[in-house]
């Protein structure tokens, strides 16, 4: 069992567990499968340029390499920001205790490029969170399913099916305003070619 998510508010903790939202959970999915004359399934594979491998699933995997031909292993490959600076890998969330900042107004959620979703189910929810969210106010934390170089926004919710948290990135939208002048149009460089030379 997954560890599960532990807020804060008012220092008193609420503890969900955790279930992903998918598309296909939801709505089903089809698959095609490609079958023989015995109606036995396919499996995919691929043929080497010289035809003499025969490449099935499983067979390949990736791997990164230095100049000399060296294997890196992956946990030697760490992350770098636009100033090459080393990155530190920030731990799990999961099991430790987030403190909730809100409420928060509905329009940051909206601003969100969202990278997963959860339904969440509580083992423990304290009265002050969960008269908040009943009023349909969001609250929102620091969220990390798994150890990465970059921490991740979530907001947690509930409606008439239950309690949810939506997790990603904020994004940041620079419009224009009403009066501001167009932008300046790239001049475009006049071709010197004439289709009649050919």
């Amino acid at each position: 069992m997954a560890k599960p998510i532990i807020v804060s508010i008012n220092k008193k903790n609420s503890i969900f567990q955790l279930k992903k939202i998918e598309r296909k959970k939801l709505y089903g999915f089809r698959k095609r499968l490609a079958i023989d004359e015995n109606n036995d399934e396919c499996k995919r594979a691929s043929l080497t340029e010289d035809g003499e491998v025969l490449i099935k699933s499983g067979m390949t995997s990736q791997g990164w390499f230095i100049e000399e031909g060296k294997q890196i292993e992956s946990n030697e490959i760490g992350a770098i920001d636009e100033n090459n600076n080393e990155l530190s890998l920030i731990p799990s969330t999961l099991g430790i205790n987030q403190d909730l900042e809100g409420p928060m107004n509905p329009k940051d959620l909206l601003d969100l490029s969202v990278t997963a979703s959860y339904s969440i189910i509580p083992d423990e929810i304290s009265d002050d969170l969960k008269i908040s969210l009943e009023k349909g106010e969001i609250w929102k934390f620091n969220f990390n399913f798994r150890s990465d170089y970059r921490m991740e926004t979530s907001y947690i919710l509930k409606n008439e099916s239950g309690y949810f948290v939506i997790v990603g990135v904020p994004n940041q939208a620079n419009f224009l305003s009403l009066n501001a002048p167009p932008p300046l149009e790239e001049e475009e460089e006049e071709e010197d070619l004439d289709f009649e030379m050919f």
